[in-house]
């Protein structure tokens, strides 16, 4: 009695194992979540708040550290249609008055970059 090996194509693997585990949504969920803390707290001068959520960001995912330096160097489509799914879900830019915040929104699109790279980004034009 042999047995049998199921191979599935590599983005059906990608759907099955983020099915099964599904912390991408999640991670930026709670990413975007501490993003709006801390810019409510910036625009009330709340320190303490402030660093709060800053320390709250997913800093320690791999994956988004792995993207960053590619993220940082793209260029063209790709960098495109992160910055394009980054605007869409925060449109205002970071404030001058604080580096943190660029620094969030930096590690939010190499979040979305490594997603991208996935599950590639498909948009429909309006």
């Amino acid at each position: 009695l042999g047995s049998s090996i199921v191979r599935f194509p590599s983005s059906q693997h990608k759907a099955l194992v983020m099915a099964a585990d599904p912390k991408a949504v999640q991670s930026l969920v709670s990413d975007l979540k501490m993003l709006a803390a801390y810019e409510t707290a910036a625009d009330w001068r709340e320190t303490k708040a402030m660093d709060g959520a800053f320390a709250a960001i997913s800093w320690n995912d791999d994956a988004v550290k792995a993207a960053l330096p590619a993220y940082l160097a793209s260029t063209g489509p790709e960098r495109t249609k992160v910055d394009y799914a980054f605007n869409a879900m925060v449109p205002r830019p970071p404030q001058s008055i604080d580096g943190r915040q660029a620094v969030m929104h930096t590690w939010l699109k190499a979040r979305l970059f490594s997603y991208n790279k996935a599950f590639p980004f498909q948009f429909s034009p309006i």
